[in-house]
């Protein structure tokens, strides 16, 4: 197969000396009438044909042309201007505001296309929207920006990724995050995260079947394209400089916890002592805390008040966030380069968290002559970031600050670390065990682009991904940890740990674009593409260091482990697209693709994947051209085909394991083969409408259903096979749903730096079923089932009947609906409907200018979901966990018959029951900013081309009045496995949310 690559390349490659060239190349630098700012991404295109390009963050372009070419010029919120070309090689255009007509060019799979052409779903953002939000994860700060996509934070750590779904949950085992390629490179997520946001040129979200298609058996859940800045020509140098300074804190809760004195009374009602309590009662010779009074109780009482402690003071802080980009882009006609930097830098507040970044992007474009250009981009990250014990229990930070009580101070009178009723110390652990991580992220694309003939253009492009990551986990010696589970003959502990991952894509297109008596316009693209990733990993471990200092392996006395694993998978691709168009009112996009992985059976290894597309922009109709306000209005459908092929590398093989037998090595089977598993398969529809009235109001509204079959689930074998459980593909699911998008200029200004207002609301509704399952049986996970006929993870508990007012009791519901006290798990059941994904979400926008002030604002709000709020219930605990910290809700407990009360007598006992499965529905202002541009009069005088500065903040106010603490949940705890690390499921006291406010500079000259 390499060979037969390998031959095709250096064919084409054989191409370029055959080829030859349009006529020159013109350039320029397209404007606004009004002000003479630089219009960037307006559409350039050659009258006739689809050949065209857009501008950059200058106004910049540049265009091969032929004898006698017009090129049409447009933009959004400007009208259509055409010239002609003639003999001139630099043509610089000034539009004119209110355009009659919204035209252009979007970035879809494999290339571009006119926005009044693209028949899929496919939401732009632009890369000013998002630059200055302060967040080091890109997929976090698209959060509100597009309908359909749900974007929800992991947690509150510095650096950490969201969680993305794309027009709903698309699978259960295979994986829901959308394919994300970065200029046409497929990444993970994480390495997704490591792109520098000011080094973004565009990023287009492909939702349907006809945009998703043209990626086969990795688009179902959607795809995110982003491309970075491309260099192009300029008249000079053009120098960025933006910083950007704030500060973070936790978002406060929307409840109380227990004061001191709360605390204490708390105790003595339960008949509990803690330790201070205990060792007073025994001076005083009384026999237990049932003997005090309160009044034998004053003086403890009074020396535990003295020494009280806020622990959210000392665990948290404000963290500190600094970011720093510099970009320098530039070029002639022959040559143009970009070269961006960023180093960003973050404390997280939890003492002892910390996440830094740098990141490099160089692009570079050679034009040697009008049908060759070579170009490649290269981008660079190294991230290192400390990692606090993410985990439900002891050694958790995020736990400790509501687990430990109010009284219990953090160091004793010797200053030594007080270990606390939970007998550690989470600031010992946070100075004696260090854990971090460092990664190398290299993402390079090189390319080769021809036009051999009028109208034709081969491209190849090579696509390198590298990622190296490393973890060091010290346990120093004689630390409180050390004394738990080490080996007090050979004192530390250490673990490192890592992986290497390559993947290389190898793409090859050629694109032709044919227009005939000036109305029929056609675009034909096919190409191939080669995927190989391969993945290695280590860990080592030992035990026995000489000091605190010396952490190296090397230097340890006992070697513990040493392992090594490998694993590779590769995808063959072959691809095509059919674009036409009538007089540009009638639309049709036929698209095909044919995949073949390694990772599926040999029987069902290759796959075929297809989309049918059609529009009609009825505002070129002649029965409309009177309808004067009519801007754009489309009509839109699509069917199409995709797959998920996230699984194991080697799911569908038959497999061995090494062990004994007896005294000699023996292997063993692991695994059953099975030779027909494969995709995932999702056929979707959709119908929408785009439209643009009174050059103000302009929206989207479209209706979506995606039915996925052959889903990837372990089926029950019999014990006779020798095997509990086997892939298959069986099961199916279904989301339907609408979204819509709006936006209205309430005020526009008639003149540069007048008054505007700007108004945009973006909704989503999604409705998601698991239509088939094996055998009709439902299949358990923890505290959620898949059950037919339910949403994905429908939850499945025990129901709670509230507190009997006689006796204090808790109540419960039988399996039959009946009333009863005595808990029996056998009662658990589905919980229809109630599923931990949002039902509804959206954001809504206002922007404000006036004199170069800026001034906007979103809020984002989501609902129609459950969480089970584990960490509500152990702060409330029924009595269970009266040693630690409490919330002041738990003090409204039953005391005396004929109480009507939330919380029943305290126990010692408390269940997993829906009295703590909470509706997740919240409003949050997501993002406010206040900006200031120079007017160009002084801009002039300081030589700048643009400079502003602005004031942000991010997620300033919550509310949620369903829910205690912030509803925005992602994993429950990074290391609680199951439940606990899928997001949204539950609340284990994870990395809280944070609130930042930052201030920064963006200067350009």
């Amino acid at each position: 197969m390499l060979k037969k690559l390998l031959l095709s390349f250096t064919m084409f490659l054989g191409m370029l000396g055959t080829a030859w060239a349009q006529d020159r190349v013109v350039s320029g630098r397209v404007t606004g009438s009004d002000d003479n700012s630089a219009v960037p991404g307006a559409s350039v295109v050659l009258k006739g044909t689809t050949q065209g390009t857009t501008t950059d963050a200058n106004g910049g372009y540049r265009l091969s042309v032929s004898d006698g070419a017009t090129l049409v010029f447009s933009a959004v919120g400007y009208a259509q201007q055409e010239l002609l070309v003639g003999a001139r090689s630099t043509l610089d255009v000034a539009l004119i505001q209110n355009a009659n007509q919204l035209d252009e060019f979007v970035v879809v799979g494999y290339g571009t296309q006119r926005r009044t052409s693209v028949t899929g779903a496919i939401t732009n953002i632009s890369a000013r929207s998002i630059q200055n939000i302060p967040l080091a994860n890109l997929g976090n700060t698209l959060q509100g920006f597009a309908p359909g996509v749900q974007i929800t934070n992991q947690n509150g750590r510095p650096g950490a990724p969201a969680f993305i779904r794309i027009r709903g949950v698309g699978s259960i085992n295979a994986g829901s995050d959308p394919l994300y390629v970065v200029d046409g490179v497929p990444l993970n997520p994480d390495a997704y995260g490591a792109i520098n946001p000011n080094a973004i040129e565009s990023i287009s979200i492909l939702k349907d079947a006809a945009s998703v298609a043209i990626f086969g058996s990795r688009g179902s859940n959607g795809v995110i394209l982003v491309t970075t800045r491309r260099p192009a020509p300029t008249e000079g140098p053009r120098v960025d400089v933006n910083v950007r300074y704030g500060y973070s804190e936790k978002t406060p809760d929307n409840f109380r916890m227990m004061n001191v004195d709360e605390k204490l009374r708390y105790e003595y009602a339960l008949g509990y002592a803690n330790s201070y309590v205990s060792d007073y009662l025994k001076t005083k010779n009384i026999s237990g805390i049932a003997a005090a009074t309160e009044a034998d109780l004053q003086p403890i009482w009074t020396q535990l008040r003295d020494q009280s402690v806020d622990w959210f003071d000392i665990l948290l802080r404000k963290g500190k966030q600094h970011t720093e980009n510099v970009s320098v882009s530039g070029g002639s006609e022959k040559l143009s380069y970009y070269f961006g930097f960023q180093n960003y830098g973050e404390e997280g507040i939890n003492k002892g968290s910390f996440y830094k970044r740098q990141t490099g992007t160089l692009s570079l474009e050679f034009r040697p002559y009008s049908w060759l250009k070579v170009g490649q981009s290269t981008n660079v990250s190294f991230r290192r970031e400390s990692l606090l014990r993410d985990r439900n229990n002891a050694q958790s930070p995020f736990r400790a600050v509501y687990t430990y009580n109010p009284y219990e101070p953090e160091r004793n009178p010797d200053e030594s670390f007080n270990l606390t009723h939970q007998g550690f110390s989470i600031s010992e652990a946070i100075e004696n065990n260090p854990e971090t991580t460092r990664t190398l992220n290299g993402l390079a694309t090189t390319y080769v682009e021809v036009s051999p003939v009028k109208n034709l253009t081969l491209r190849s492009n090579l696509g390198v991904n590298y990622i190296d990551y490393a973890r060091e986990s010290y346990i120093k010696p004689g630390s409180i940890l050390d004394q738990y589970v080490g080996d007090p003959n050979a004192k530390g502990s250490k673990t490192d740990n890592g992986s290497g991952t390559f993947n290389y894509i190898w793409t090859n297109t050629a694109q032709y674009s044919l227009n005939l008596a000036t109305v029929h316009n056609l675009r034909l693209l096919v190409g191939s593409e080669f995927t190989k990733n391969s993945f290695k990993s280590y860990s080592l471990g030992s035990k026995g260091f000489p000091s605190n200092l010396v952490n190296t392996q090397d230097n340890a006395s006992t070697p513990l482990t040493a392992t090594t694993a490998r694993s590779d998978w590769s995808l063959y691709s072959l691809f095509s697209r059919l674009n036409y168009d009538y007089d540009q009112k009638y639309l049709l996009e036929v698209s095909f693709r044919r995949d073949g992985s390694s990772r599926f059976g040999r029987n069902n290894r290759y796959g075929n994947f297809w989309a049918v597309g059609a529009g009609w922009n009825l505002n070129r109709e002649a029965f409309l051209e009177n309808a004067s306000f009519i801007n754009n209005l489309k009509i839109r459908a699509a069917v199409g085909t995709s797959g998920n092929f996230n699984i194991g590398n080697y799911a569908s093989l038959g497999l061995y394991r090494f062990g004994s037998y007896g005294l000699t090595s023996a292997s063993l089977p692991s695994q059953l083969e099975n030779p027909d598993l494969t995709w995932e398969r999702s056929l979707s529809y959709n119908l929408g409408t785009e439209f643009t009235l009174f050059n103000r109001l302009r929206g989207v509204v479209e209706f979506y259903n995606r039915d996925t079959k052959d889903l990837l689930l372990n089926v029950p074998l019999s014990n006779t096979t020798g095997f509990n459980s086997r892939l298959e593909n069986v099961g199916s699911m279904r989301n339907r749903g609408v979204e819509a998008e709006l936006g209205y200029d309430i005020i526009k200004a008639r003149q540069a730096r007048g008054f505007n207002w700007d108004f945009r609301v973006n909704f989503t509704f999604n409705k998601n079923q698991i239509t088939d399952l094996f055998n009709d049986k439902d299949i358990p996970n923890g505290v959620t089932r898949y059950v037919e006929g339910q949403p994905t993870e429908v939850f499945f508990l025990n129901r709670s009947a509230g507190v009997d007012p006689a006796n204090g009791d808790p109540l419960y519901l039988t399996a039959k609906g009946e009333v009863t006290n005595k808990f029996s798990s056998g009662d658990a059941a589905t919980l229809e409907g109630k599923a931990p994904d949002p039902r509804y979400y959206g954001s809504v926008f206002n922007t404000f200018s006036f004199a170069g002030f800026r001034l906007s604002a979103q809020v984002y709000y989501s609902g129609g979901n459950y969480i089970l709020n584990s960490m509500w219930s152990t702060l409330v605990s029924d009595g269970s966990n009266r040693a630690s910290a409490q919330a002041a809700y738990a003090l409204d407990y039953w005391k005396a018959s004929g109480d009507n009360t939330p919380n029943p007598r305290p126990t010692n006992v408390i269940y997993t029951t829906d009295r703590f499965l909470e509706k997740g529905d919240f409003i949050r202002l997501r993002n406010v900013s206040l900006g200031y541009d120079l007017p160009k009069s002084l801009l002039g005088k300081l030589r700048l081309q643009e400079a502003s500065v602005y004031v942000q903040g991010q997620n300033l106010f919550y509310y949620a009045p369903n829910y205690h603490g912030d509803p925005e949940v992602g994993f429950g705890s990074g290391e609680g496995g199951g439940n606990a690390t899928r997001g949204g499921v539950l609340s284990l006291f994870s990395f809280p949310t944070t609130r930042t406010v930052t201030v920064g500079v963006n200067v350009s000259f």
